[in-house]
């Protein structure tokens, strides 16, 4: 696999993983192996025609610039933020400074995402945007009730077990 081709697959799984990977979990498919992967099954999914896939990767390359950059700022800020957390001395103010980068930089990939987003929904028939939708909502109900459990268990023992 070649620099584009995996960048490019990159670019797809973090864009498209939070929806395919917790649509296919939540109908109990197995979790992908790979990025190239999860945009296989997305593809699958939506029943995208070669003619879309060349539309949508064309798309994802004139914004892999940005992408790029941002993902490197988010794993700049995310490691900054870990040394904060993790720092001998406790100082609130560095981690808030530090989550505030997090933060921003993830507002940036954000607006970027939804930049390439509105770029791709015309490229689908409305029987795909209806399935995208679907697949939205698989991934929304999944993260919410991962989070439910989560806070579930913190309010009881989260060591029990141990």
């Amino acid at each position: 696999m070649n620099k584009t081709s995996k960048l490019l697959a990159v670019t797809a799984a973090a864009l498209l993983i939070p929806a395919a990977l917790f649509a296919g979990l939540r109908r109990g498919a197995q979790v992908p192996a790979a990025p190239g992967d999860v945009a296989k099954r997305v593809v699958e999914r939506l029943d995208l025609t070669p003619q879309q896939v060349d539309q949508i990767r064309t798309i994802l390359v004139s914004h892999k610039a940005e992408l790029t950059a941002e993902l490197a700022r988010i794993k700049e800020a995310r490691s900054h933020q870990f040394e904060a957390i993790h720092a001998a001395t406790f100082d609130e103010a560095a981690i808030r400074a530090a989550g505030r980068a997090v933060g921003q930089a993830e507002t940036e990939l954000a607006v970027t995402r939804g930049r390439i987003v509105s770029e791709i929904r015309p490229v689908l028939t409305p029987e795909q945007q209806a399935e995208a939708k679907e697949m939205l909502a698989d991934a929304r109900a999944f993260v919410g009730s991962f989070l439910e459990r989560l806070r579930e268990r913190l309010q009881s023992d989260p060591l029990a077990g141990v």
